[in-house]
């Protein structure tokens, strides 16, 4: 993966490279024009100088030419002889019809320009090679190019600089949170970030924060179930215990029954810490579904049956109009049984149990009402009333203070609302408010 600085680098060197390039083009065009103009002004200028020297028969006096130049002079008289050419050997003869003022011109292979004034006393022709104004071009330009060329080194380098400096904030930070365990939730304090940094630090310390809930959460929990454990563990061994000193049949036949109880009350707690665990708003993430709500409350309701059979407890199911939740039947199936099971519970026998489903005229979502007959919970304890393993006084047997919690946990995870009313003439209402189907917290599958 590469890193934001190599990015910044390759892109920033890059234009200054490519801007380099584009300077020293443009300067050379310019000096390459600059210097024909300045050499056509020559050309035209020594044109100039010769006139009235190109009588017929009349020794011409052509002007010192500089050492090292190419220039070729050539007069012609009005009758088109050449009365002057170029003494120096290898320079080529202009010939073909004379053009009057500038012209390029190829002669003996090369590129020449030609320069050429009509006078009274003839035709007056000075040439000289493109070359000689490209050498001179390209040596004025190179003149011009050192100097920028060592600014532009400059300019690379101070990039790199503004580029490194500008990151290191981001270097801070980075080493920041590696130096950081496990067990390291503080909120990150940087004040000396850029600007376009502090959404991602505020987003990592709102992360921060959910993870030191959940982590937590988790340590209660663990310390809670701990504690819960001990007492059907210990309850166990005492049973045992007890078994072993049995001195006759029925002795041993009651503490088989009560040792059996004990088993059942820890296999219950067991699976109850476990479903809680799988029900935490904080673990992964549900695939949920559009799907009816009464099978699941149905199926719930079966869970319990034989409970409430026991206890002489009526239980009935009212479904209404067609709702549907988007959820996961299985985890409402558990909502429905935890409720019913600890309405049951707290049912005295002859009592009764009513399951409602319905939609909801308010919020448009699905409804979930559990109402009882029992003794239902006062107002004040009602709010800790979805604590882990917090138990009434007057608990029922079997019970391990996590129905609600599960209960809370999962409509959390279906973004469903539970509240706690009274019921007429007394108990317990229980109502859950989905959201519509469609909106719940997850990620939908299927229909």
């Amino acid at each position: 993966m590469r890193s934001i600085r190599t990015r910044l680098l390759a892109g920033l060197l890059a234009l200054v490279a490519v801007t380099a390039i584009c300077v020293g083009v443009i300067t050379y065009d310019r000096m390459l024009a600059e210097t024909s103009s300045l050499f056509d002004y020559q050309l035209r200028q020594m044109a100039l100088s010769l006139r009235g020297q190109a009588a017929v028969g009349r020794v011409l006096n052509v002007p010192a030419r500089p050492s090292g130049s190419d220039f070729i002079i050539q007069i012609w008289d009005p009758f088109g002889t050449l009365i002057y050419a170029p003494s120096r050997p290898g320079l080529p003869i202009i010939t073909g019809g004379a053009v009057l003022g500038y012209v390029n011109m190829m002669l003996a292979g090369e590129r020449w320009r030609v320069y050429s004034l009509d006078t009274a006393d003839g035709l007056i022709q000075v040439a000289q090679p493109w070359r000689v104004r490209e050498e001179f071009a390209r040596d004025a330009a190179l003149r011009v190019l050192a100097p920028l060329l060592l600014l532009l080194i400059a300019m690379a380098a101070a990039v790199v600089w503004i580029v490194s400096r500008g990151l290191a904030p981001l270097r801070r930070l980075a080493a920041e949170v590696q130096r950081r365990n496990v067990h390291s939730f503080e909120p990150i304090v940087a004040p000396e970030l850029p600007r376009e940094a502090a959404p991602l630090i505020e987003e990592l310390n709102r992360l921060l924060a959910r993870l030191s809930t959940a982590f937590g959460k988790q340590r209660a929990f663990v310390a809670d179930a701990a504690h819960e454990l001990r007492s059907p563990l210990t309850a166990l061994s005492l049973q045992l215990q007890l078994l072993d000193r049995a001195r006759d049949e029925a002795a041993r036949q009651e503490a088989r029954a009560r040792l059996g109880a004990a088993v059942e009350r820890s296999i219950h707690l067991a699976s109850q810490l476990l479903t809680l665990a799988r029900s935490e708003p904080e673990g992964p993430p549900a695939e949920l579904h559009r799907i009816e709500l009464e099978p699941s409350a149905r199926a719930g309701i079966s869970d319990v049956h034989a409970l409430a059979t026991e206890r002489s407890v009526e239980l009935s199911l009212e479904a209404g109009d067609a709702a549907q939740v988007t959820g996961d039947a299985d985890a409402l199936r558990i909502l429905v049984r935890n409720l019913v099971d600890n309405a049951v519970r707290y049912t005295p026998q002859g009592g009764r149990v009513r399951v409602r489903t319905a939609v909801d005229p308010a919020e448009r979502g699905a409804m979930l009402e559990v109402e009882d007959t029992g003794p239902g919970i006062p107002a004040s304890d009602r709010e800790r009333a979805f604590d882990r393993f917090v138990r009434r006084h007057d608990a029922a047997d079997g019970g391990t203070g996590l129905g609600l919690a599960i209960v809370k946990a999962i409509a959390e995870r279906h973004g469903a609302r539970v509240s706690l009313d009274d019921a007429e003439p007394h108990g317990l209402r229980v109502r859950v408010v989905f959201p519509p189907a469609g909106t719940a917290a997850g990620r939908e599958v299927g229909p």
